[in-house]
């Protein structure tokens, strides 16, 4: 059996002599020239390389040589190695071509052979420096793979939790991984060389047996044993061994993986002593004795084993056909038999478990009966005495445990693992009958409720939820809860979306409906997302993600809507999820920065404060917008750690600017619903040792008009501490003038849609006039937001206007840049 062919590397050409490396060099260009090169190029060189021949054809000719064929080889040697095979097939047929048409008539008539053996054996050298390319190539290709495995299993080995050790047959160590290092607390360095056996006494005791079995091949998996570390602790294991083969088939090692289970040993043993210490008090106080003589049929019964089987108590002796009528119908059978062959197997003790029948006991009920026989010299069974046990709480224990694995321990709906089961179950008949359909269903507004009325009232409104959900789901249909405030519906054996469609509407509809919770009302919505099968897929992951993928949408298109599975969906779900990854990282990492942009005072035409705004520059996406990433972080729930950052980061710049200067900081609405923000903006004030005064607080309309009781007293309490509080964006909602009156703000800021109209538009104008009125009545300073043009500060001047903000005056700066802004605009002629 011939050796593969190697392929030409520089690690090869390294270790020859400068010529080497240089023809080294020159074959890689050539073969990269050749299979990149595109197919003009390669023409034009193949024409290149036939009239070169041509040329020097007649060269030497002229020279007095009389050489027909041989200047047509070096052409076809170069198309050989330089060109496609198509092209260099091509240009032998031309150069055979060019020697009957042109060469042979001056050379006179006999040559045809000649030319017949000129074309087979250029075509041959051709072809055979095809075939040689591509083994080249292959080659090339089998010594990446070879390369990429080898790397991929050193990185299994490196970075696995398991100690992985190799070591060879003589029991020389040659491998030991970190986690080796981490479990057992010796270096590689020490253990390299050194034999197996120091680590484990019973691979030492067993070595010879062990080898034995792995040179047959056999993988010895999941051994226990123990491991005494460097600090002298003794390690239970388990070792799993495989036998290391080179590529002739031989075992020239051992791979050994050690798995720490001392934890998993000591839970065990504590279990089984609980287990145990159980067992005694259920047999000290629960114990039901009884004796029965099996030759004769007569039994000595306690009261309480009578009471557990049902028996009448005053009957002090039960034949074998009564205590067998007493047990549940489906169980006698197995439990005679079981009796009859514990008799006649001359085994000593005997267990079984069995039902009661339910008619007896009021119920179901599950006896666990141990029994010892006594036998004569013959073997044969006289005596049993044993002792039964009611064990049903047991069994009760075990069957709501194996429910609870698959159900819903809050809402009693199937879990996420029996939803996928029977979707498993739903999907098998896809491919032989009707289809069926996941919906996804996702509460709107849910975190609100649980962030403002506390997780039980949250708990409460699942609860009922779930009711109206179960009232409109058939029977043969699956309603599962998939977690927090997802919900999931199976609906089999349906072809028609209609029929998904219809379902999603009444689900919406009925959570649509307000709630009663603890005498709170509590309105909520839902979004759907539907997959059907088995067109969106025919896999129960496959469903699951588009029915995801669907309720993406959904969401995104606002509360209420249902959406069908698109392909184009996917890609803006992956994008989105793209997004969410890079903002966790650029959070971890505190990749955020703060700008600020001045607000100046009307009347002295001075800065009174400066507004911090979040920025975010990723290093591929560029300046991602605040619009993009805020929302996010607030479904994502990174909102309130990124207030906090920038609480802290705006009370620490604002430290540095003269005291007349405040900052002003957005609230994000769910900022205002956590309970710990009055705590975690006194903690900011007390850190950086800015006056509470020179923090202004805004907020936006939206958060009013979902104002509840708690958003007051949160407001109240803010206030208190001494800072100002801001409603920024105002007029752009649905109740400015009732949020006025319900809140006392310091300040209201002017949407910069109003502003952006003055001078052209006769509304804006009287908006701004009736705005600038109104908080010069209520005591409230008025700041217009966007201002651009003088013509528009002059009117906003006209008007009353308190604070004006904008690019007329500056864009927003990074924090190192206020100084040098606020000596401009000190120096500026701002009118």
């Amino acid at each position: 059996m011939t050796a593969p062919l190697m392929p030409l590397s520089a690690e090869a050409a390294d270790h020859r002599a400068a010529p080497s490396k240089l023809m080294y060099g020159a074959w890689q260009g050539v073969m990269r020239w050749r299979a990149e090169a595109t197919l003009w190029a390669q023409c034009v060189v193949g024409i290149c390389l036939i009239v070169a021949a041509a040329a020097l054809r007649d060269g030497l000719h002229a020279l007095g040589a009389d050489l027909n064929y041989l200047p047509l080889m070096p052409a076809v040697a170069l198309t050989a190695a330089l060109l496609r095979v198509e092209i260099g097939l091509t240009v032998v047929a031309l150069t055979a071509l060019q020697i009957h048409v042109v060469f042979v008539p001056q050379s006179g008539s006999g040559h045809d052979i000649a030319q017949i053996i000129y074309l087979g054996s250029s075509a041959f050298t051709v072809l055979l420096a095809e075939m040689f390319f591509r083994a080249q190539e292959t080659a090339r290709e089998e010594q990446r793979r070879a390369t990429a495995i080898e790397r991929l299993n050193a990185a299994v080995i490196e970075y696995s939790n398991d100690a992985v050790v190799t070591y060879t047959l003589d029991a020389k160590v040659t491998t030991w991984n970190p986690a080796a290092e981490r479990i057992l607390g010796y270096q590689a360095c020490d253990m390299i060389g050194r034999p197996v056996h120091d680590l484990c006494a019973e691979l030492h005791k067993n070595h010879d047996a062990l080898r034995a079995r792995l040179r047959m091949g056999e993988a010895i998996e999941h051994f226990p044993t123990q491991l005494r570390t460097r600090d002298s602790r003794v390690l239970d294991v388990s070792l799993t061994l495989s036998p290391i083969r080179d590529p002739a088939g031989e075992v020239v090692g051992i791979s050994a993986i050690f798995r720490d289970i001392s934890q998993s040993m000591k839970i065990f043993e504590e279990l089984r002593q609980s287990e145990e210490t159980l067992r005694f008090a259920l047999e000290a106080a629960q114990a039901a004795p009884w004796r029965w003589n099996s030759s004769a049929d007569t039994s000595e019964c306690s009261e309480a084993f009578l009471r557990q089987h049902g028996l009448d108590p005053a009957q002090s002796s039960v034949c074998f056909a009564d205590w067998l009528a007493s047990l549940h119908p489906d169980d006698r059978a197995a439990t005679e038999a079981s009796v009859q062959a514990a008799l006649q197997a001359q085994v000593r003790d005997h267990c079984m478990q069995y039902r009661i029948a339910p008619e007896r006991v009021g119920g179901p009920r599950w006896i666990e009966s141990f029994g010892r026989i006594e036998r004569d010299a013959q073997g044969g069974a006289q005596i049993i005495n044993g002792i039964s046990f009611d064990v049903t709480e047991r069994f009760v224990a075990h069957e709501r445990i194996a429910y609870l694995a698959h159900h819903d321990g809050l809402t009693g709906l199937p879990n996420r693992a029996l939803f996928l089961d029977r979707l498993e179950a739903a999907l098998a008949r896809v491919r032989r009958g009707p289809g069926c359909a996941v919906l996804l269903i996702d509460l709107d507004r849910f975190k609100e409720v649980n962030d403002t009325l506390g997780h039980p009232a949250g708990d409460a409104l699942l609860c009922a939820v779930t009711k109206r959900l179960r009232a409109e789901v058939s029977e043969a249909d699956t309603l599962a809860r998939l977690g927090g405030d997802e919900f999931a519906v199976l609906l089999t054996e349906t072809d028609d979306p209609r029929v998904a469609v219809a379902l999603a509407e009444r689900l919406i509809s009925t959570v649509e409906t307000g709630f009663q919770i603890d005498g709170r009302p509590i309105s909520i919505g839902a979004s759907v997302g539907i997959a059907m099968a088995p067109s969106d897929g025919l896999s129960a992951k496959a469903l699951v993600k588009a029915a995801d993928v669907a309720l993406y949408r959904a969401k995104a298109d606002g509360s209420g809507c249902l959406r069908f599975f698109e392909p184009e969906s996917d890609t803006r779900m992956q994008q989105r999820r793209a997004l969410e990854s890079d903002l966790r990282r650029a959070w971890a990492a505190r990749d955020f920065e703060l700008f600020f942009q001045p607000i100046i005072d009307m009347k002295t035409r001075r800065v009174s404060c400066l507004e911090a705004l979040l920025r975010w520059h990723h290093p591929d996406r560029g300046w991602v917008s605040p619009e993009t990433f805020i929302p996010l972080a607030e479904e994502m729930g990174l909102i309130v750690q990124i207030g906090e950052w920038v609480l802290c980061e705006a009370c620490t710049a604002a430290m540095t600017w003269p005291e007349t200067l405040r900052v002003a900081v957005n609230l994000s609405p769910v900022q205002l619903a956590h309970i710990g923000l009055a705590e975690a903006i006194t903690a900011a004030l007390a850190r950086t040792g800015l006056a509470a005064d020179r923090l202004e607080l805004e907020i936006t309309e939206t958060v009013m008009m979902k104002e509840t009781r708690a958003t007051l007293a949160t407001l109240e309490r803010l206030k208190a501490l001494g800072l100002r509080i801001a409603m920024d964006d105002f007029g752009a909602g649905y109740s400015s003038l009732r949020n006025l009156q319900r809140f006392p703000f310091d300040k209201v800021k002017i949407d910069r849609a109003f502003t952006a109209g003055l001078g052209h538009s006769r509304q804006s104008a009287a908006i701004v006039r009736a705005v600038t009125g109104m908080c010069l009545s209520l005591g409230m300073v008025s700041t217009a937001e966007g201002v651009e043009t003088e013509a528009q500060l002059d009117a906003l001047d006209r008007e009353g206007c308190t604070e004006a903000q904008g690019y007329l005056f500056s864009k927003p700066v990074p924090a190192a840049n206020v100084p040098a802004l606020l000596d401009r605009l000190a120096c500026a002629d701002v009118r």
